[in-house]
């Protein structure tokens, strides 16, 4: 007569009707499942922590070094056209083009200034109030 023990013997060891006999071998399957499940998951995460990062320097950020030194200019050109105070002071980037922006306030009137950082040349001058 053929016990139940000896039909376990004759199960693949890789078969999965193993996590569902009614025997102490379950634990031990389900133990070996679960770390292959683990370890599936941990070698499809592997690529994602060798992706490389590109290397940003802080001059990356902010404006060139070309920018720098017309930075200068620039603030000498707009009080030059209207003297008044800096209220605020911008770096903006665009595609291949760099400016400063400039809020400066005389009495109630508010003009943005809009400086060529490349050259150092005042491209645009908007009068804040007066356009509204």
């Amino acid at each position: 007569m053929r016990t139940r023990l000896h039909h376990i013997d004759r199960i693949h060891p890789f078969s999965p009707r193993h996590l569902f006999l009614r025997t102490g071998h379950r634990r031990h399957y389900r133990r070996v499942l679960a770390a292959v499940l683990v370890f599936i998951v941990c070698a499809s995460m592997a690529p994602l922590v060798q992706a490389v990062v590109p290397y940003r320097s802080p001059d990356d950020y902010g404006p060139s070094l070309q920018a720098k030194q017309h930075r200068d200019d620039c603030r000498h050109q707009v009080l030059q056209t209207l003297d008044g105070k800096i209220e605020s002071e911008d770096f903006v980037a665009r595609t291949d083009r760099e400016y400063f922006r400039y809020v400066v306030r005389k009495d109630l009137r508010e003009v943005l200034f809009i400086c060529d950082a490349r050259t150092g040349e005042i491209r645009r001058q908007i009068d804040v109030w007066g356009d509204l």
